[in-house]
């Protein structure tokens, strides 16, 4: 039986994402022409760049191309199997296990209902997202498994920190509008609050919004305010760990995985909402959840026993042996 992992040119978070590390160990420990490992050529720091069979380069810069260079790709390879993650366009013909471990864009595209459709086995990684993709009228089949989302080892072994007081911005940031909306209700916390809380971002913000880190230094709380050097995983990870609260901007990235990842480090991960509720603003719903986590010791703690309430309590390795199970079963 000859598995292909593939890992698709948008997937992000590489390096935090224990299903790809362990894919890799799994794939170093068989024949290569029994499983094989498709993904972007610099897919992650853990990973072996000798296990990586690459995805064409003109695939991830051009979307029309991705279908047909992929479909060309596999049908040389010839797999039983392909595991992958919603996103990407796989011929109806090819058996595929489908990994969903976040929300789909509404409206849905076609193109996902219709991987969904085609997949033989799917899994994913929260009844919450189950629920989400029934309501948006995909056929998910019967045997549909929920297996939480599987972290990096270095999140597995990173021993709790105690808590420090800084907000750190994790995930992805969808635009400006996001990054602008934290700093004003960051704003509106600091003046009612006026607490030592600092608000820190990585590095790459510097890159994708240099105008508005420019900006930040007109900004009243630029103290406040933190921008890291460059860090490694590990450095990444311990500083997450030792956070106050997590933040994430983009509620349509990967959440379940950054519920999953707070979760274990017993760490609130608040979310910037996405509209206005009940004509309260993104920016006040933020401001209140910062207040709130901030002034109540006892609401914090809550925040993390429900976070841990989403997902079955399996360490990473029985959740991806799991996986192998569904993918071996016919």
């Amino acid at each position: 039986m000859r598995v292909i992992f593939l890992i698709p040119w948008h997937r992000r978070h590489y390096e935090q994402s224990g299903l790809v590390n362990l894919m890799a160990k799994w794939v170093a420990a068989r024949p290569m022409d029994e499983c094989i490992m498709l993904a972007p050529a610099k897919s992650s720091f853990f990973i072996d760049a000798r296990l990586i069979h690459p995805l064409p380069r003109l695939g991830y810069y051009f979307t029309f191309l991705r279908s047909f260079l992929l479909g060309q790709q596999l049908a040389a390879l010839r797999p039983d199997l392909v595991i992958t993650e919603l996103g990407i366009s796989i011929p109806t013909a090819i058996n595929q296990l489908l990994w969903i471990s976040q929300p789909a864009a509404i409206p849905i595209s076609k193109q996902v209902v219709q991987q969904i459709a085609s997949a033989k086995k799917i899994v994913i990684t929260s009844v919450l997202l189950v629920d989400h993709y029934k309501k948006m009228q995909c056929l998910l089949s019967d045997a549909v498994a929920i297996i939480p989302p599987v972290l990096a080892p270095i999140y597995e072994t990173q021993s709790l920190q105690p808590s420090a007081l800084y907000i750190k911005v994790i995930g992805n940031i969808p635009g400006e509008v996001a990054l602008v909306n934290v700093l004003k209700a960051f704003s509106h916390f600091k003046r009612r609050q006026q607490s030592a809380l600092q608000l820190i971002f990585s590095q790459d913000i510097t890159t994708r919004f240099p105008a508005l880190v420019k900006k930040l230094n007109s900004y009243k709380y630029k103290t406040a305010v933190v921008i890291n050097p460059v860090q490694t995983p590990e450095q990444e990870a311990l500083q997450e760990a030792g956070a106050y609260a997590l933040l994430t901007l983009d509620a349509t990235d990967q959440l379940d995985f950054q519920y999953r990842k707070a979760s274990q480090l017993q760490v609130p991960l608040l979310v910037l909402p996405e509209k206005e509720v009940a004509g309260v603003t993104p920016i006040d719903q933020l401001t209140e959840q910062l207040m709130r986590v901030y002034k109540d010791e006892f609401y914090r703690k809550e925040v993390v026993i429900t976070q841990q309430s989403l997902f079955l309590l399996l360490d990473n390795q029985a959740a991806f042996t799991q996986l192998l199970a569904i993918a071996k079963n016919d």
